[in-house]
C-alpha cells in the first residue's frame, strides 16, 4: 500500500487572523478549509477538537500550543514550529511536514495515516501508544524520543536519527533501520524479531542480549 498523499487546491485563501477563525470555527462548530496560513505566531493556543482539511500552514510557529483531539485531513505544514505542543489524541490522514521543529511534542495515542515527515526534528517527541500507518520519514531527527507501545505499519525510513529513542513494548517486524542511526536504541528483545539492520548495527544490538562481539 503506497502512502496517499494530500488533496490541497492551488487556490487556497489566504487567512492572517487564526484566532477570530478559531473562535468562529469552535462556536459554528464547522471544519476548517481550503486556507493558507502564513508567518502566523500563535503560542500557547488552544487548537483542540477542532477540524482542519485542504490546508496550508506556511513559516507559522504554534510552539506550547494544545491541539489534543484535532481531526487534520489533507494538510502541509512546511518550516513551522510546533514544539513542546500536545497533540494527544490527534488524527492526522494525507498530512505532510517539511523542515518542521516538533520537539518534545506529545503524540501518545495519535492516529497517523498517510504521514509524511521530512528534514524535521522529533527530538523528545512522545509516540507511546499511538496508530502509525503508511507514514515515510525521511532525514528527521527522533533520537531520544518514545515511540513505545506503538503500533506500526507500513512505515518507510530513509536516513533518520533514532539514537536513544525508546521502542518499548512496540513490534520492529519489516522496518528497514539500515540507513538510520540507532545507537543507544532502547527496545525490547523480542521486539527485534523480523527488523531489518545492517552486520555492524547487528553488531551493536548483539549487547542488548549481553554479548559480546569479537
Amino acid at each position: 500500500m503506497k502512502r496517499s498523499i494530500p488533496n490541497i487546491s492551488p487556490n487556497l485563501k489566504m487567512t492572517k487572523d487564526l484566532t477570530t477563525l478559531l473562535a468562529w470555527a469552535r462556536e459554528e462548530e464547522l471544519d476548517i478549509e481550503g486556507r493558507h496560513f502564513k508567518d502566523l505566531t500563535i503560542n500557547g493556543g488552544d487548537f483542540s477538537h477542532l477540524s482542519f482539511r485542504e490546508s496550508l500552514f506556511e513559516n507559522c510557529d504554534f510552539s506550547d500550543c494544545n491541539f489534543e483531539k484535532i481531526d487534520c485531513r489533507d494538510l502541509r505544514f512546511q518550516s513551522c514550529s510546533l514544539s513542546n505542543s500536545n497533540l494527544a489524541e490527534v488524527y492526522f490522514n494525507r498530512c505532510e511536514f517539511f523542515a518542521c521543529k516538533l520537539v518534545g511534542a506529545d503524540f501518545h495515542l495519535a492516529q497517523l495515516e498517510n504521514f509524511l515527515a521530512s528534514d524535521s526534528s522529533f527530538q523528545y517527541a512522545n509516540f507511546s501508544k499511538a496508530k502509525l500507518k503508511a507514514l515515510e520519514i525521511s532525514q528527521c531527527d527522533f533520537s531520544e524520543a518514545a515511540i513505545s507501545e506503538c503500533k506500526l505499519s507500513q512505515i518507510k525510513l530513509d536516513d533518520v536519527n533514532f539514537s536513544q529513542t525508546s521502542f518499548f513494548k512496540t513490534p520492529l517486524k519489516g522496518l528497514d533501520f539500515t540507513t538510520c542511526q540507532i545507537d543507544g536504541l532502547i527496545v525490547s528483545i523480542d521486539a527485534l524479531s523480523g527488523a531489518v539492520v545492517s552486520t555492524f548495527q547487528a553488531a551493536e544490538l548483539a549487547k542488548l542480549m549481553g554479548l559480546i562481539v569479537r
